[in-house]
């Protein structure tokens, strides 16, 4: 599950849960009929639970995506989350996670901008994080400052950034970055954030443990393909 930090006992921010998910190829029809017609309902019928959305990866793996909004995280405590957890499953969800090839689940909380929701008119989302050093930290806020919520936020299409700290999680922070459509990757100022020199050694420097690219998830386009 990775490490717990503080931060469940600690502002009220709003929260969030991820759940990264890859299907067996002969599931996967059955894998997004359950998550959209059980799945999902469920957990919107949570109070707490703000918004509900998936995604789908952009190539690579886990190929599906969901992001929950959390009024808080005690949410995650609660009677009516509890309810539709491992001890209530019902048979399709028990069928479902037992063939699961990858499931990942992470929890963070909103450090900035604190209570700004998932927007629905994001069609590509970036998942970036880090796992820096203590020691790195002042630096760190510097160069992820500038580069999330200054350079990003130049490109045309970019809807907004949201940044993260680690509940659970195999990271210790977390941007998610919203974009209408995939017209950024065409974008000088992102090609040189991510792939100049100085970026290439920024990442590696401060122990970037993911980078991915996921696509707003539309059942019809799944049926279609």
């Amino acid at each position: 599950m990775g490490e717990r930090s503080e931060a469940m006992s600690e502002a009220k921010t709003y929260g969030l849960l991820l759940a990264l998910l890859e299907p067996p190829e002969k599931m996967e029809e059955e894998f997004n009929e359950w998550y959209d017609q059980e799945h999902i309902p469920e957990r919107k019928a949570i109070p707490g639970i703000i918004t509900a959305q998936r995604f789908m990866a952009h190539g690579g793996s886990p190929k599906y995506l969901a992001v929950y909004d959390l009024e808080r995280l005690e949410v995650l405590q609660g009677e009516a989350y509890k309810r539709v957890g491992p001890a209530h499953y019902s048979p399709w969800t028990r069928r479902i996670n037992r063939n699961a090839r990858i499931f990942t689940r992470e929890i963070w909380s909103q450090m900035s901008p604190g209570k700004d929701l998932l927007s629905h008119k994001s069609g590509v989302l970036i998942l970036w994080s880090f796992d820096y050093a203590e020691t790195q930290r002042e630096d760190f806020n510097s160069w992820f400052e500038r580069a999330c919520f200054g350079d990003l936020k130049s490109i045309e299409g970019h809807i907004q950034s949201r940044r993260f700290l680690r509940v659970e999680g195999n990271a210790k922070e977390l941007a998610l970055i919203e974009f209408e459509d995939f017209g950024f990757l065409e974008s000088k100022v992102y090609r040189t954030l991510l792939l100049s020199e100085d970026a290439l050694n920024a990442r590696k420097a401060y122990g970037e443990v993911l980078h991915k690219i996921y696509a707003r998830y539309v059942p019809e386009a799944i049926g279609n393909a």
